[in-house]
């Protein structure tokens, strides 16, 4: 089928060969390699980076299938997304999800101390709507970064207003799309007003999803919810060289079902829970950004940050026999200050430097009421009051010899963390911890380069791994373990880029062995009500290895063909010898085509497709999201027309999953849509 659909995409550029009448539309060096700040915290094109680095532009972002912001980055090389439930998603990069990658939203830290070294729903309460570019790099980047950043780095650039006229001025933009197979209505309206010394941007977002279908026909129940979002952010120019940006951001997700404790799993005879709902899940974040690039003795450039962050993540839950109910409370407030600094010492010398320190303070209460109305005591899911604070200081230095760049890292991280707990008497640990990265880029001519990096990623237990205690899916009771090691990972990947001459092309191998992998583990004790007692261990070691590759060619009359393919293998060393890693992605991957037909018409044509992953660990197996004879692969065709009847509006119509085909995104806690009508209406004022 893949072949077919390649034979179908040349046929097409021949056709389009031969009706278009449009000049050279060959992209430049600009579009080929997008700016990108996150790997080095200097602006570098992604050519010109010593990192593999994927970035969604807001071009991009406007004809892509757009609900939560981990729907961005699928179809993305080296990024593989899970979803348990709707209104939850997560990438997994380099067979690494949750807790360890960092998520970033303007470069601070999403990341909490009650992350989840597994998937989570935290990423999905930043509004798409508002985002302006996201970067990924894939690969550990614990210098610019600190803890968690083992298998990479999320950052979602948001979008700031700019005016160049002292004249005031505004502009806007509305958005709304319907998707018939979740039954989904997605609203958007923002406004850009201000002139060149003070401006603003104002956004407000609303989706309204209901009853999914499958590619089987079969409606999957409890799968609606809602969701809205609402940002502002300031600008304020004090010179040509220096400015000052505060935003705030907020999401609220009133009741979000998790729908694989709802429905039968695999291995189950009947679901978990009559009742599983996140009650609400919310997001409040604030922002102090200054920048300035008035240059000292000390720095050419310098940002100053100062963020504070409220998320909340309550529960109300009834199993599924019995009267009684369960509501809890998990909060957690995470202020976090940093400052970033870069100078060029000479013509072939530079250096970044600076400090981080955060203190997140985790708030936590649940009750159980009888079905008589009796109030039962209960243990938190956390302990309540904990923290978790640490303090960092890194260098990063750039040598360019010639048609060489050296790079040379270092960060030195000092983590407190107090899990404040009644049933243990020694709950502190202070942990210290180096991490490094070297790496060379060659530039063999103006649009090739090669690249090898090596590093050394480290992620600090936090407060999930170490204090959580309670009912968890799968019929499991997680107990505390005050205990843990810090993860820490040594991986080396080496790559060839090139972004010239209408085509770009990126392809990187890379290993990775991950030591005191964090995982839960059964402890072969049961609860009084017969639930599997489990706890954070320490599990050995994990070998990871893969291949990521992708192409991007851009033909005289306009059309581009796209095509990525990301190979994963993990391994796990246990005491039963060696085994699969858990939850690693199948070999997956998209190749499309699109096509301006005119000045107004575009057609984008596309597979996505995921070999069988039957490749499953211990854990895997026990797992009612994966199927114990592996999740099977799948081949997804979609199509899109886009209308532009104006510069400033567009209209697009589109099929996915044309075949209606029944899949599953391996780990995924539900199937995915069937085939799905789409229509969006896109307009700029």
């Amino acid at each position: 089928m893949k072949y077919t659909f390649l034979l179908l995409l040349i046929a097409n550029n021949a056709f389009a060969q031969e009706i278009s009448g449009e000049e050279d539309q060959s992209k430049d060096i600009e579009t080929l390699a997008p700016l990108q700040v996150t790997a080095s915290k200097t602006a570098t094109s992604t050519n010109d980076s010593a990192t593999a680095v994927s970035v969604v532009t807001r071009d991009e972002i406007k004809n892509k299938p757009n609900t939560l912001l981990p729907d961005l980055l699928r179809q993305e090389s080296g990024v593989y997304i899970q979803q348990t439930t709707p209104g939850q998603a997560i990438p997994i990069i380099r067979g690494l999800k949750g807790s360890q990658n960092v998520h970033l939203v303007d470069g601070m830290r999403l990341n909490t101390a009650f992350f989840r070294n597994a998937p989570n729903q935290y990423l999905a309460l930043v509004d798409s709507f508002m985002t302006s570019q996201i970067e990924v790099v894939r690969g550990p980047s614990s210098v610019l970064y600190g803890g968690d950043a083992l298998g990479g780095v999320v950052n979602v650039l948001t979008h700031t207003p700019e005016f160049y006229s002292s004249e005031w001025d505004i502009t806007g933009q509305v958005y709304s799309s319907w998707d018939s197979a979740d039954e989904k209505w997605i609203s958007h309206a923002g406004a850009d007003f201000g002139n060149n010394k003070i401006a603003s941007t104002i956004g407000i977002s609303y989706q309204d999803i209901g009853q999914r279908t499958t590619g089987s026909g079969q409606n999957i129940p409890f799968t609606a919810y809602t969701s809205r979002s609402i940002n502002n952010k300031w600008v304020f120019n004090t010179s040509d060289s220096s400015n000052w940006i505060f935003d705030i951001q907020y999401t609220h997700q009133p009741s979000t079902p998790r729908v694989d404790n709802l429905v039968a799993g695999f291995g189950e005879s009947e679901p978990e829970s009559r009742v599983f709902e996140f009650q609400p899940n919310e997001r409040l974040f604030s922002h102090l950004k200054y920048t300035s690039a008035n240059p000292t003795g000390w720095y050419d450039m310098a940002n100053y940050h100062v963020a504070y962050q409220k998320i909340t993540d309550n529960r109300f839950s009834q199993p599924l026999s019995g009267n009684r109910t369960d509501t809890e409370q998990n909060n957690s407030e995470l202020l976090s200050l940093q400052a970033d600094w870069n100078k060029a010492i000479n013509d072939t010398n530079m250096l970044v430097y600076g400090f981080d320190t955060y203190v997140d303070t985790i708030s936590s209460a649940r009750q159980r009421v009888l079905a008589d109305g009796t109030e039962v005591p209960r243990d938190p899911r956390y302990p309540d009051q904990s923290k978790m604070q640490q303090f960092a200081i890194y260098a990063d230095w750039h040598q360019y010899l010639g048609d060489h760049e050296l790079t040379l890292g270092g960060r030195l991280s000092d983590y407190d963390i107090d899990l404040n707990s009644p049933q243990i008497s020694d709950d502190q640990l202070d942990l210290t911890d180096f991490t490094w990265h070297a790496s060379w880029l060659y530039k063999i001519n103006d649009a090739d380069r090669v690249f090898v990096n090596v590093g050394r990623g480290f992620r600090p237990p936090n407060i999930f791994d170490l204090g959580q205690v309670g009912e968890r899916s799968g019929n499991r009771f997680n107990i505390i373990n005050p205990d843990l090691d810090p993860e820490s990972v040594l991986s080396f990947d080496v790559g060839f880029k090139h972004a010239g001459n209408g085509w770009q092309a990126e392809i990187v191998a890379f290993v990775s062995r991950y030591q005191d992998v964090i995982a839960s583990v059964e402890t072969g004790e049961l609860t009084a009500d017969e639930r599997i007692v489990v706890q954070s261990q320490n599990i050995n070691e994990v070998d990871i290895y893969g291949i990521e590759s992708e192409l991007n060619y851009y033909f005289d009359n306009g059309g581009h063909l796209f095509a990525n393919v990301t190979y994963t293998h993990g391994t796990e060393d246990t005491s039963d010898g060696e085994g699969p890693a858990d939850r690693i992605p199948p070999t997956f991957g998209v190749i499309g085509y699109q096509q301006d037909i005119s000045t107004e018409w575009n057609l984008r044509s596309q597979v996505r497709f995921a070999e069988t992953q039957d490749r499953l660990s211990a854990r895997d197996l026990r797992d009612a999201r994966i199927n114990p004879f592996g999740t099977g692969g799948f081949v997804v065709y979609d199509t899109h027309f886009t209308w532009r009847p104006a510069i400033n509006s567009q209209i697009r119509l589109g099929v996915e999953n044309i075949f209606d085909k029944k899949y599953r995104e391996h780990a995924s806690g539900l199937d995915a849509p069937g085939r799905n009508y789409h229509a969006s209406f896109y307009y700029d004022f």
